[in-house]
């Protein structure tokens, strides 16, 4: 029979691990994650984060869904993250969009794209490239520059998104010229626009219109990087070409809700850094003709408030009608 001290010792210390087992029990991730994406499949921020949804399954040994929320310019993909428990368990694949752009075309944002979330990184960049159909009798950005000036507003370009139409408003800013946005309902419609010769140019993510590039149906004008493309190294920048300070991008990035404990936010920032370093990570992404940012939640706090400043100033300018 056991003495009552040793007793007392056996029964504090089976208390104790008792205690410690529902914290084991429910160690995060113990259940499924879910990345909402606020755009339909097959889009390049759907393509980028069911690759990153493959990888944290490996990471997280869990599954990882894919929950597409379409429409709204991204607002419902925000309200579905913004209603959900703050756990961890819901991640946002935000874009340049939702995470910038948004603020400068609504009058009253429902919701604070920076104060509302807590960043996990960077997951993509994608080139804006700007082309014409290789029909066109406009072969360079100076002739394009040139054409403009002579026809003040005659000339037109496609986008397929409220964003692209930002950027081509910067870049009649930086090039000093006044061109006209005709709207289309998604980049494939954009890019159909332009291969039809419906519009005199576009204003395209890199990964819409490389194939069309590559297969000698649109010719690159200039890719509005701050260097060139490794996926069209003969395309000089816009800078290169003669308009600079033409610098414009989308990303793609992760982010869950402000209010995530500490813990399940440090894990999750940790696997998203760790599936950004990998090598094939670069790959893939090349391969859809993005590329890949390094520096984790401090690079898309930073890149998020430049966008926001740019583009609501470009908005501003461009005297773009507020929703």
């Amino acid at each position: 029979m056991l003495q009552p001290s040793r007793r007392a010792l056996l029964l504090a210390t089976t208390y104790v691990l008792l205690q410690g087992l529902p914290a084991l029990a429910q160690d995060f991730p113990s259940r499924p994650i879910k990345f909402i994406v606020p755009f339909a499949a097959g889009s390049i921020t759907d393509v980028s984060a069911r690759y990153y949804a493959r990888q944290l399954t490996t990471l997280a040994g869990q599954a990882v869904i894919v929950d597409n929320r379409p429409g709204a310019n991204g607002l419902n993909g925000v309200n579905a993250l913004l209603n959900a428990p703050a756990d961890g368990y819901t991640v946002l694949i935000g874009t340049t969009s939702t995470l910038a752009t948004n603020l400068a075309l609504y009058k009253k944002l429902p919701y604070d794209p920076v104060a509302d979330f807590a960043p996990l990184g960077m997951m993509s960049t994608i080139s804006t490239v700007i082309v014409t159909n290789t029909q066109s009798s406009i072969a360079t950005l100076q002739q394009l520059i040139e054409a403009a000036k002579t026809a003040p507003g005659k000339l037109n370009y496609s986008a397929g998104a409220t964003s692209y139409q930002l950027m081509g408003e910067l870049f009649n800013e930086r090039s000093s010229v006044k061109t006209a946005f005709i709207p289309y309902k998604g980049s494939s419609e954009a890019l159909n626009a332009v291969l039809g010769q419906q519009v005199d140019f576009s204003v395209l993510d890199m990964s819409t219109a490389l194939a069309s590039i590559k297969g000698g149906k649109l010719r690159a004008l200039a890719v509005a990087g701050e260097q060139r493309s490794s996926l069209l190294p003969d395309v000089p920048t816009a800078a290169e070409a003669g308009v600079p300070g033409y610098v414009a991008s989308t990303w793609v990035a992760g982010v869950v809700s402000a209010k995530t404990p500490k813990a399940e936010l440090d894990r999750l920032q940790k696997w998203f850094a760790q599936i950004a370093a990998q090598p094939e990570t670069k790959a893939f992404h090349h391969g859809i003709g993005a590329d890949v940012t390094a520096g984790g939640p401090a690079k898309l706090q930073e890149i998020q408030r430049q966008s926001i400043e740019v583009w609501k100033r470009v908005a501003a300018n461009a005297r773009i009608e507020q929703l």
